[in-house]
């Protein structure tokens, strides 16, 4: 099953597989370390961090007022949330979406938005021309968010709907990063890259989203090199757990195909592709937000950012762990027991029945 998330404009309801391993809980963590910012939260109040809430529209236009294009702005994903959050700060904000109907709630208060596909050149290079327009040729941020997912075992997965899952997540990085490149030297930009915790670990039934995620990682690495002799930033999100709309509204519960060798196990392996439990896991959105839009907007912010449920526990394993030590911690997350007694019981009851 392939999922577009709401923020990339896609049709369809879909699960957010940015996090779904299960971790102990704890309050609320904020640490910085050398050129990485950690923000884990896990408390379910949106009053929990004060200081990231109250702010309200009133926009200040005294100053030369900053500009932002973010791709993936459909209502109630991770994108509109970031659209809002730098419109309340006082940027002008150009919010995207493949279908303008999913963002036009932005310009109702005061956003400007414009329709774009991020794996269609042409939509690219029009989004870059109106941007261009507007703003006399600069570009202050680049918010590069649009996603897709895609949750099967990869022994049952089909090859061409995970290459459509990276024209999204990985080249369209690239292509919208490209076209904007003139723009963002001209101001000495930034761009911010939505990545995912996923990309540092071999969560199962994800993945061609978790090598996704593990590229984009790598990329933005990459332009922050190549892009720094002309003062260019790339910032790397790391995202965790993150609570969106698209949780009041689940679709059906993915199915495994009846000849997968996982299929005995499919009362256990099939909520988990639908995220079963993530909710409990999530960060607020909006409490997202708020903190990814405070870390980019300092003088000098961290390269990678890591924001949403469990992303402190990813940063340590990731960090601190051996190579191979979610081998010890993602089996029993998952129920990886239970999967493996179920499969070998059935392969014992067809060998009965066989003899």
């Amino acid at each position: 099953m392939i999922c577009e998330h709401p923020e990339d404009g896609g049709e369809e309801p879909c699960v957010d597989f940015r996090f779904a391993a299960a971790h102990p809980s704890s309050s609320c963590i904020y640490i910085a370390y050398s050129d990485v910012l950690l923000y884990d939260r896990w408390a379910k109040s949106e009053n929990t961090f004060s200081d990231f809430h109250g702010a309200n529209y009133n926009i200040n236009y005294t100053m030369a007022q900053k500009t932002v294009f973010i791709t993936g702005c459909s209502e109630g994903g991770i994108g509109d949330a970031l659209a809002k959050t730098f419109h309340k700060k006082g940027m002008r904000v150009f919010a995207s979406a493949r279908n303008l109907a999913k963002v036009q709630h932005l310009k109702d208060i005061g956003l400007d938005i414009i329709r774009l596909d991020v794996a269609d050149e042409e939509s690219i290079r029009q989004a870059v021309e109106a941007v261009k327009t507007a703003t006399g040729g600069t570009l202050d941020f680049l918010v590069n968010n649009s996603g897709l997912g895609y949750s099967i075992p990869l022994l049952d997965s089909d090859v061409s709907v995970a290459k459509k899952m990276f024209d999204v997540n990985v080249f369209g990085v690239v292509t919208v990063t490209q076209a904007f490149a003139p723009l963002l030297i001209a101001s000495k930009g930034t761009i911010i890259n939505i990545g995912s915790v996923l990309g540092k670990m071999p969560l199962p039934w994800q993945g061609y989203y978790n090598a996704s995620k593990a590229a984009v990682a790598l990329i933005t690495d990459q332009m922050r090199i190549e892009l720094s002799p002309w003062g260019v930033r790339a910032i790397l999100v790391n995202t965790g757990a993150i609570r969106t709309k698209f949780f009041d509204n689940l679709p059906n519960t993915p199915v495994l195909p009846e000849g997968s060798l996982y299929y005995p196990a499919k009362d256990v392996i099939e909520p988990a592709l639908a995220g079963a439990g993530l909710e409990k896991q999530a960060m607020d959105v909006n409490s997202y937000a708020e903190a990814v839009v405070k870390s980019v907007t300092r003088s000098s912010p961290k390269k990678h950012l890591w924001i949403g449920g469990g992303a402190l526990l990813t940063w340590l394993a990731s960090t601190f762990g051996w190579s191979t030590i979610w081998d010890v911690l993602l089996p029993p997350a998952i129920n990886l027991p239970a999967i493996t007694n179920k499969i070998r019981a059935a392969e014992k009851l067809e060998q009965d029945r066989r003899k």
